[in-house]
C-alpha cells in the first residue's frame, strides 16, 4: 500500500473539503507512529513501524482525525487528545469497518478470540457482579454506622481504605441496578449518569461495543446557540476577575517582601568588597613613599558611605548590623454594617443569565426532566430585582436543634412545621398556618411542563422561619422567667446551685457538630459548588423530622475565611414533597455581613428548584458557564 492509496481510502471513509497529503517517511520511530502538521495539512507516517497494512491504516485514520477536527474547529491550543478527539476517531473506525476498509481481524487468531470471550463473559461479568454486591454491602454499612454513631466517611477512609468517590459510585451501581455484563469500568460510567433515560441509552451503547469516549460524547447535552455578544461579555468578566485576583496577590507579595530583612550574606559580601577597595590604594601609596619614587597610579575617588554599614576600623574589623526583627502581620477584618442591605441587581442578573443562557442545565439530577430545568431558569430570571439580604440573628442550625427539645404549653417545633406546611400528606394545596391561603401551591405534574407553574419563591420558607423565630423568643422568655424564679427561691440559701441558662445562649447550644431531630428526615450527602465541597465548611447542621406530608427543613451553619477575614452564614433548605417522588426545594440564606461572592449566595438565586427522588436519593445537578452545583440528599 502506497501513499496515494492510503489517501484514497481515507477519503472513502469520510470526505473533506480541506486538501491534505500523506507522506511515508521510510523511517523507524520509537516515539510515535505518525504525525499531523496542521500548518501544511500533511500526514506523516513512519511506515517502517508497521508489519501489516491494517496497522498502517489504523495510524492513518488517527492522524486523519486530527485533520478533520482542525477543519471543523480550527486551531486549538493545549491538549489535542481530548474526549471529542477519541469519540470522533472511534466513529471513523466504525465507518471504516462498515465500508470494509479497516477491520479488527480477531477471527484470524482462534486463541485471541477464545481469550476475548473469556475476558468479557467470565472475568468482566463476574467482576461487575462482585462490585455490585460490594455496593449493596456499603449501603448496609452506611446504615449500621449511623446506628452505631460511627462516621461513615471515617469508616470508608481508615477501615476499608477505599476512596470516597469509589464507594459512592459502588452504591450508585447497586441503587441504579446497572447490568454487570458491562464490566466494572463501564458500570462506573453508567452509574454516574443521573438521567434514567440516558443511563439506559448508555447501557445499550456499551452492550453494542462502543468505546467509553464515544458513549460520553453521544450522551453529552448539546449546547444551545449562544449569543456572540453574551459569550464575549462572559469571557471579559472572567478575564477581569483574573486580573483583579492577580493584582491582589502581587500586592500581598510586595507587602511581604518589604517586611523581610536582607539576607546576612549580602552584608558580608558588601563589607568584603568595601574593605578591598579602601585598603588597596593605601597600600600602593605607602609603597611609593618608601622607594622615594613618584607614584604613577591613578587616583581613586573616595567611596561614599554605604548605608547601615559602619566604616572599617584600623584593625580591619567590621561590625555587621543585626537584621531587624520580623513583625507579625496585622490582618484587618472587613465587615459590613449590621443593617438591612439590598442585593445588587448585577449579581442576580449574572446568576440569572448563567441559568438561562448556559445551554447545559440538568436541574433534576436523577430524573433529568425538562420541566425542572424550565422552572429553575424561570424562577432565577424572575428574581432580577433587588432583594433585602437577611443578616444573621439568633436563629441558626444550632438553635433549630435546641428548639426541638422544648415541651409544655409552648408549641413544639414539629407542630409549627406541620401547621405551616399543611397537615395532609401529599396535598400541598391546603391552607398553611392560621388558614392563610397562597402559601402552598399545586403539585407539579410528573413529566409536565413547568412554564405555567407558579412557585412560592421563598414565601413559605420565610413564613416558616418567622414562626420559628417567634417560637425561639417564647422559649427564651420562658427560660428567663424560670431562671429568675429559681434565683429568687435560692436567694436566702448559702449553698451554691447551678442556674439554668436560656436555650438561646451560647452555653445552652449543643456541643456536637451535627444535630438532628429525633428521627431526621434526610441527610445531606453532597453540596459541591464549582468543584468545592461546601460540606467541609459546615460547622453545624440540623435536619427536622418529616412533616405529615413528608416535607422537611434542613439548616447548615457555615464558616469560611477569605483574605484573613472570617465569614459566617446559615443556609436553609425547605424540601416540600409534592407526590411520591417529587420535591420542590426552596432556599434561604442569612449572613453576618453581605457577601455576594459567596457560593451559597449565588445558589439561592436559583431557588426554587424541582427534583425527583430516585431510590432513597434526591440528586440535583446544575451547570452554567461559570457556576456548577451538585446537591444530594439521602432520605431516611
Amino acid at each position: 500500500m502506497n501513499q496515494d492509496q492510503v489517501k484514497e481510502l481515507l477519503l472513502q471513509i469520510e470526505d473533506t473539503e480541506l486538501d491534505f497529503s500523506v507522506t511515508f517517511t521510510g523511517k523507524v520511530s520509537k516515539k510515535v507512529n505518525g504525525l499531523y502538521k496542521c500548518d501544511t495539512h500533511e500526514i506523516l507516517l513512519h511506515n517502517k513501524n508497521f508489519s501489516t497494512d491494517n496497522e498502517l491504516l489504523y495510524t492513518a485514520i488517527h492522524e486523519y482525525t486530527h485533520h478533520r477536527l482542525f477543519e471543523l474547529d480550527g486551531t486549538r491550543s493545549g491538549r489535542v487528545h481530548t474526549q471529542r478527539f477519541w469519540s470522533y476517531f472511534h466513529r471513523l473506525l466504525q465507518k471504516a469497518e462498515e465500508k470494509q476498509v479497516y477491520t479488527i481481524a480477531l477471527a484470524e487468531s482462534p486463541e485471541l478470540l477464545e481469550l476475548t470471550d473469556t475476558i468479557r463473559t467470565t472475568i468482566m461479568t463476574e467482576d461487575g457482579k462482585l462490585m455490585k454486591e460490594l455496593g449493596r454491602l456499603l449501603g448496609q454499612a452506611r446504615t449500621l454506622c449511623k446506628q452505631a454513631g460511627v462516621r461513615y466517611e471515617d469508616y470508608i477512609d481508615r477501615v476499608l481504605c477505599l476512596p470516597r468517590t469509589s464507594a459512592s459510585t459502588l452504591e450508585k451501581i447497586h441503587a441504579f441496578d446497572v447490568k454487570p455484563e458491562l464490566g466494572y469500568e463501564a458500570m462506573k460510567v453508567v452509574a454516574n449518569i443521573p438521567n434514567p433515560e440516558k443511563r439506559s441509552a448508555a447501557e445499550e451503547l456499551f452492550l453494542h461495543k462502543n468505546s467509553p469516549a464515544l458513549v460520553r460524547e453521544t450522551l453529552k447535552a448539546k449546547k444551545q446557540d449562544e449569543d456572540p455578544r453574551l459569550k464575549l461579555e462572559n469571557e471579559k468578566r472572567r478575564i477581569e476577575r483574573t486580573i483583579v485576583s492577580l493584582q491582589a496577590r502581587l500586592s500581598e507579595l510586595e507587602a511581604t517582601l518589604s517586611k523581610l530583612p536582607v539576607a546576612l550574606c549580602i552584608f558580608c559580601l558588601t563589607a568584603w568588597l568595601y574593605t578591598g577597595y579602601t585598603t588597596a590604594p593605601l597600600a600602593a601609596e605607602t609603597g611609593a613613599k618608601n622607594t622615594q619614587m613618584p607614584s604613577t597610579q591613578m587616583s581613586i575617588p573616595d567611596m561614599p558611605a554605604i548605608p547601615q554599614i559602619p566604616a572599617v576600623g584600623a584593625n580591619g574589623e567590621v561590625q555587621r548590623p543585626m537584621p531587624p526583627a520580623i513583625q507579625k502581620p496585622q490582618f484587618q477584618r472587613i465587615t459590613a454594617p449590621k443593617h438591612t442591605v439590598q442585593r445588587t441587581s448585577a449579581a442576580d442578573s449574572s446568576a440569572a443569565a448563567n441559568s438561562s443562557a448556559a445551554g447545559t442545565v440538568s436541574p433534576a439530577g436523577s430524573a433529568g426532566s425538562s420541566a425542572g430545568a424550565a422552572a429553575t431558569r424561570s424562577a432565577a430570571s424572575s428574581r432580577i430585582a433587588a432583594q433585602p439580604s437577611k443578616l444573621l440573628n439568633g436563629l441558626n442550625a444550632r438553635t433549630l436543634a435546641a428548639l426541638t427539645q422544648n415541651s409544655g404549653s409552648i408549641p413544639s417545633f414539629q407542630s409549627v412545621l406541620n401547621n405551616v406546611l399543611g397537615s395532609s400528606a401529599g396535598s400541598l394545596g391546603e391552607s398553611g398556618i392560621s388558614g392563610t391561603e397562597g402559601l402552598s401551591t399545586p403539585a407539579l405534574p410528573a413529566g409536565g411542563a413547568a412554564s405555567g407553574y407558579t412557585a412560592v419563591d421563598g414565601t413559605l420558607l420565610s413564613r416558616l422561619l418567622s414562626e420559628l423565630e417567634k417560637l425561639q423568643a417564647q422559649i427564651a422568655a420562658a427560660d428567663v422567667s424560670n431562671t429568675a424564679g429559681t434565683a429568687k427561691a435560692l436567694s436566702g440559701s448559702s449553698t451554691q446551685s447551678e442556674i439554668t441558662v436560656p436555650s438561646g445562649t451560647a452555653a445552652a447550644q449543643p456541643s456536637a457538630q451535627n444535630s438532628s431531630a429525633e428521627r431526621a428526615a434526610a441527610e445531606l450527602i453532597r453540596l459541591r459548588i464549582n468543584g468545592r465541597e461546601i460540606k467541609n465548611d459546615v460547622i453545624f447542621s440540623f435536619c427536622s423530622s418529616p412533616a405529615a406530608n413528608g416535607s422537611f427543613l434542613y439548616g447548615a451553619d457555615r464558616r469560611f475565611i477569605v483574605n484573613g477575614a472570617e465569614y459566617n452564614e446559615t443556609a436553609y433548605f425547605l424540601c416540600r414533597k409534592h407526590d411520591t417522588n417529587q420535591y420542590e426545594i426552596t432556599m434561604d440564606l442569612r449572613q453576618d455581613s453581605l457577601n455576594p461572592n459567596s457560593f451559597l449566595y449565588k445558589l439561592t438565586a436559583l431557588s426554587p428548584i424541582f427534583v425527583t427522588q430516585t431510590s432513597d436519593l434526591i440528586f440535583w445537578h446544575y451547570k452554567a458557564n461559570d457556576f456548577e452545583v451538585e446537591l444530594v440528599f439521602r432520605i431516611a
